[in-house]
């Protein structure tokens, strides 16, 4: 489990003295005792009495923070030119403060917040935002039957699910809204349309700006003719983002109920990433080959 510190990432401690002590020695101790990489602490203020440290991470496990001061403390009071006096203590502010903490204090913290972390990631996970996408859509001349659709499907299948509304078509605009949306705690986040080959075409391109390392598995492929077709195909985008999954389905009605069913059926069977973008891509791929056999 990881916290993250905000803005607050320097401690400090008191009742400590430094006479020709190398001051790097003493960020690469406290940086063990934090379980961090010498370079990711550094002394930052030397005073009578003080000695202050900067984390140069916004993120820190948990466990190898809470509890750690006398781990600190020792570590410091053995090495050449630190003396520790008998009031020598780790202060801190945000979560940094659970330095601090007795090891048996600190114990009670980590279980009570990896049980909200379970807590909470549960809640997300069963949060679902849906955007339909076309300029077409925006104007009124195509009606959305997709999204009541699949917000239906997902809630017969347990998760609290809103229409997030009409992506346009341009790629950092369609990025920024599905950014909010995971901004706002949604785990799942589904687009229908905007996966063909126009130029115009820019769901999976967008879940590629936040999730470089999306599944992105070929529906059918043909040769460009940059007239219609600016792109080698029609493909679906299966990203994740933290804890939260993006999915890109295609437009056509038949097809977006068929990839909201595979997907809602892959989820309930664990798949994630590459193998359940293939398992939804696979019923596509079935049903184009089906329609012009």
């Amino acid at each position: 489990m990881e916290w993250d510190l905000l803005e607050k990432t320097t401690f400090w401690i008191d009742d400590i003295d430094l006479a020709g002590a190398d001051l790097g020695l003493v960020a690469a101790v406290a940086a063990a005792a934090l379980e961090l990489l010498a370079q990711e602490v550094m002394v930052v203020d030397v005073r009578p009495g003080l000695v202050a440290f900067d984390i140069l991470r916004r993120r820190v496990k948990a466990e190898a923070v809470a509890g750690k001061e006398g781990e600190i403390l020792r570590h410091l009071a053995g090495l050449p030119g630190v003396t520790l006096g008998p009031e020598a203590a780790v202060h801190s502010e945000g979560v940094l403060g659970l330095i601090a903490l007795e090891p048996e204090e600190a114990a009670r913290v980590l279980e009570k917040s990896a049980t909200l972390a379970r807590d909470i990631s549960q809640a997300v996970a069963r949060r679902a935002m849906v955007f339909a996408s076309g300029a077409e859509v925006i104007a009124g001349k195509i009606k959305d039957t997709n999204s009541p659709y699949i917000l239906a499907a997902l809630e017969k299948a347990g998760y609290q699910a809103r229409f997030g509304g009409i992506l346009p078509d341009d790629v950092v605009a369609a990025a920024n809204r599905l950014e909010g949306a995971l901004e706002e705690g949604y785990g799942l986040i589904i687009t229908t349309g905007g996966v063909g080959a126009e130029d115009k075409d820019f769901s999976v391109e967008a879940i590629l700006r936040l999730d470089p390392e999306a599944s992105t598995p070929w529906i059918l492929k043909f040769k460009p003719d940059y007239r219609r077709h600016h792109k080698e195909g029609v493909r679906i985008a299966v990203g994740q983002v933290g804890q939260a999954g993006l999915v890109a389905l295609p437009g056509p009605h038949e097809e977006a109920r068929l990839g909201c069913d595979r997907l809602l059926a892959g989820l309930e069977q664990g798949l994630e990433g590459a193998h359940l973008a293939e398992y939804i891509a696979g019923a596509l791929r079935e049903r184009w080959r089906s329609m012009v056999s």
